[in-house]
């Protein structure tokens, strides 16, 4: 009879065991408070007040309902018995939204705040791109060129029958492409992989992501052809009601949302250049180079017969097209010094498919003077070496024979000047014949009778000075 009673005493700690285990709320009624009436309420607000959404109290079952008001999306439940409910919000067309453990007290109102629901389907997490976003798509120009394929990524809170999704997918306009399954919930980085190994995951992604195993997938990368992609073409994607996950929950609503690609982020009116418009002090060596970049594809012949430049450059200009939407105008040479350029493109300029500019693009910029950039030695150093080089770097290319007549050394040296064949910009003076003297400073001055290379001087006198070594 003992073992009897010990087993009973068993059975009925397992069984309450296994209740306080259940996800469902129980119902639980507190004691009311002297003088209330045992009952409180809940209110809140919905943001999309226009979605038609019907909220629902429940505990183990539904205890009430009510809609909430179209003119400010809130709502409120009143007569609840005192105790701990769920809340569940409905409406078409939006994600199911699930708050729980919501207490109400006798006699008082529980507030469950503001509520913006999801405009994805329950099983969906997220998605890229993202809706009417825009994208640039770049051509491919080799192993290290820019990617020109598009990527649609559907990561999904649920693991995923992963057939039913790909026959439910679809796009408009229709295209072809290959689909890939993979662990992540988040967009991934560049070198993301379909593949389910470790190793093949080993150089990017996110640290969080999980491997596990194909019953667990739950992002899905669709690539398309590259046939397929298209500039300046808006992308509707779709996933129907047929996805479900693997324990047959289906998709609420299709998922719909768009994209488009465009050559450039910027608009069809904004040109981009390099220098920017309005730039100041400009390197006279800026790649010997101005930039323009379009966006749009350009017909060559009519931008370069729509350009021009104020003042001309000295040597002339080559126009080269990296890209299609890609100027480079070559410059020769070094731009000249202290002065501003204006560049203009009359609206004749044409895009590939014969549109012209919507009006004439212009931009300028102002380059540095003529200076010297640094020495070797800097001004102020000691311990300066009795047989040195004494280094001059210039910002542009000078007049060579300039130099000795604006270069003089105190005290005083004789010595000769080498110029770098491969840095036109750099020359050093080496005194000939005896050494420095030990321990003295010396002072170099460059007066602005040195020129460069388009008869501009130096715009202020140089000094710089330095100590030799003790013997």
């Amino acid at each position: 009879m003992k073992g009897l009673k010990i087993a009973c005493v068993l059975l009925v700690a397992f069984c309450l065991f296994l209740g306080g285990c259940t996800k469902e709320i129980e119902k639980i009624v507190y004691k009311s408070n002297p003088g209330d009436d045992g009952y409180g309420t809940i209110v809140g607000k919905v943001l999309q007040k226009d979605s038609q959404a019907k909220v629902i109290v429940r505990q183990a079952v539904i205890i009430d309902s009510t809609w909430i008001d179209s003119t400010d999306g809130t709502f409120r439940i009143d007569s609840l018995q005192a105790g701990n409910y769920e809340v569940v919000i409905i409406a078409d067309h939006y994600g199911t939204y699930r708050v729980s453990d919501v207490w109400v007290n006798s006699g008082a109102v529980s507030y469950v705040g503001e509520i913006e629901l999801s405009r994805y389907p329950d099983l969906i997490h997220s998605h890229y791109p993202d809706n009417r976003e825009e994208i640039v798509l770049y051509w491919y120009h080799g192993w290290y060129g820019r990617y020109s394929s598009i990527r649609i990524i559907i990561n999904f809170t649920e693991p995923m029958d992963r057939q039913s999704v790909e026959e439910a997918f679809s796009t408009i306009p229709p295209t072809e492409g290959t689909f890939y399954w993979s662990q992540r919930i988040y967009e991934p980085y560049s070198r993301w992989s379909g593949a389910y190994s470790s190793s093949s995951l080993g150089g990017g992604g996110y640290q969080s992501a999980e491997l596990t195993t194909y019953s667990h997938i739950r992002s899905m990368m669709y690539i398309l052809n590259q046939r397929y992609c298209w500039v300046d073409t808006t992308y509707q994607v779709i996933l129907s009601t047929a996805a479900h996950d693997t324990s047959g929950n289906h998709l609420e609503f299709p998922l719909q949302f768009s994209f488009s690609t465009v050559e450039s982020r910027t608009t069809l009116t904004s040109i981009q250049t390099d220098p920017e418009d309005g730039a100041q002090d400009v390197s006279l060596r800026h790649y010997m180079s101005i930039f323009i970049t379009f966006p749009k594809r350009m017909e060559p012949t009519s931008v370069e017969n729509a350009i021009s430049i104020t003042p001309q450059t000295e040597f002339g200009e080559v126009f080269l097209w990296p890209e299609a939407n890609e100027l480079k105008i070559y410059t020769g040479g070094p731009l000249m010094a202290d002065t501003t350029y204006i560049i203009r493109i009359d609206s004749t300029a044409k895009d590939l498919d014969g549109n012209p500019l919507d009006e004439p693009f212009q931009f300028s910029f102002r380059t540095e003077p003529v200076r010297i950039r640094k020495t070797s030695p800097q001004n102020g150093e000691i311990y300066v070496d009795r047989w040195p080089k004494i280094y001059i770097y210039f910002n542009t290319y000078m007049i060579r024979s300039t130099l000795p007549g604006a270069f003089s050394i105190s005290p005083s040296v004789e010595g000769n000047f080498y110029w770098d064949d491969d840095d036109p910009t750099k020359v050093y003076f080496r005194p000939q014949g005896t050494s420095l003297l030990p321990n003295t400073k010396y002072t170099v001055t460059i007066d602005t009778t040195v020129l460069d290379l388009h008869g501009t001087p130096l715009k202020e006198p140089y000094q710089f000075s330095f100590v030799t070594r003790p013997e």
